[in-house]
């Protein structure tokens, strides 16, 4: 669902990277799941609130700076049977994690190792032998999703 990336306060705030659709949906959720040097822990949310261009939300039991930052950086989201049902042809950034990415001509690119949004567009983030290649998702590139072989095929080049 996003990133923890910075304290903001000194109250126990923190500066969040939503990766949803709708970063306002994060607050209908009293639990996340934050990923903290490769353990998952619970955090019961206080609250979320939109600050200039971030949201930044507040956790039970993180009452200054110094606690909160310890979870800088870390990403979160909730229980996957918490997310609503997508329409046909959607998918979770999650659910594609691993997916083989081929080109039309049948080439391989890689498998997915992330996502992320850059502001245009979403981006996939294709890794084949430690190169990684940056395929925006738009309708011209990407031309399939196959779910049953996990196969992102896309309209990009070997040399892009």
């Amino acid at each position: 669902m996003g990133r923890l990336s910075a304290p903001y306060g000194i109250k126990g705030w923190i500066r969040l990277q939503s990766y949803a659709s709708s970063p306002t949906s994060l607050s209908n959720h009293s639990i996340w799941w934050a990923n903290v040097n490769s353990h998952w822990v619970a955090l019961e949310l206080s609250s979320v609130r939109a600050h200039q261009n971030d949201l930044v939300a507040k956790f039970i039991g993180f009452d200054d700076r110094d606690q909160i930052a310890k979870l800088k950086g870390a990403e979160f989201g909730v229980e996957r049977h918490l997310l609503p049902a997508l329409e046909h042809g959607e998918y979770y950034w999650h659910e594609l994690l691993g997916f083989a990415v081929i080109n039309t001509s049948g080439e391989s690119l890689g498998v997915i190792d992330h996502l992320f949004d850059s502001g245009a567009q979403p981006v996939v983030v294709a890794v084949d032998a430690g190169r990684e290649r940056l395929i925006p998702w738009i309708d011209h590139i990407v031309k399939r999703v196959d779910p049953d072989s996990r196969i992102l095929t896309v309209d990009w080049g070997l040399d892009y």
